[in-house]
């Protein structure tokens, strides 16, 4: 009789355990979905050709940088968006990656840019609110944040130094701006992809920053 008991209630605790740890599971997903629903979504959207320089012309930076020329623009736009989503600390804010959207090309194609070189800004008055509003269903987003120029400047004095200008828009989900502006990083000369990332994380963050600045206002 004392045998059974004691099984019984070890079979009892354990279950007790089990129920306990299941609804424990169950309450972590739940407020992992809710934490996810308020969370507001930035995704960050590189232009086309985006690249330029006041000394640097294309073939050279594919010859110093080891990046194909055909891809120069993609690869800036993916550095400095790997290091937005990772240099953001705010629990708050995502920012998500366009690289894989469908749709995105269509958008980007309709996007014009205003102004030149550090000082160059996205202009929406021509892109068709039904695909802008597209593009964010599909990537589950409140804002976009686009990179629209990387602007290389060259300076030879007081002290040679490259100069990393990268110009930003963020719009909303009614294509109204919320703000722009650019942030600069330095190099002694142009870098391969792996330098450029390293030397381009603060700055990124800088812009993450702003950017959840702009929107909390």
């Amino acid at each position: 009789m004392k045998t059974v008991w004691i099984k019984n209630t070890i079979l009892g605790l354990a279950s007790l355990i089990f129920t306990v740890n299941a609804f424990a599971e169950d309450s972590n997903k739940g407020n992992k979905a809710s934490n996810e629903a308020n969370t507001i979504k930035v995704l960050v959207v590189g232009l086309e050709d985006n690249v330029s320089s006041n000394y640097f012309p294309a073939p050279m930076i594919t010859e110093e940088t080891g990046i194909p020329e055909d891809s120069i623009g993609n690869t800036y736009n993916r550095i400095i968006t790997d290091n937005i989503i990772s240099g953001n600390k705010n629990k708050n804010y995502t920012f998500v990656s366009s690289e894989n959207l469908p749709e995105i090309h269509t958008l980007v194609d309709e996007v014009k840019v205003n102004g030149e070189d550090e000082e160059t800004y996205a202009d929406l008055s021509q892109v068709n609110k039904e695909q802008y509003n597209k593009v964010l269903n599909e990537a589950d987003a409140d804002y976009v944040l686009f990179l629209n120029k990387h602007y290389l400047k060259w300076q030879d004095t007081p002290l040679r130094t490259l100069f990393h200008f990268v110009s930003y828009s963020l719009y909303d989900r009614n294509q109204h701006e919320v703000t722009k502006g650019n942030n600069y990083f330095t190099c002694m000369n142009l870098e391969k992809e792996a330098k450029l990332s390293k030397a381009s994380r603060k700055s990124s963050s800088k812009i993450a920053s702003e950017i959840i600045k702009s929107i909390d206002k």
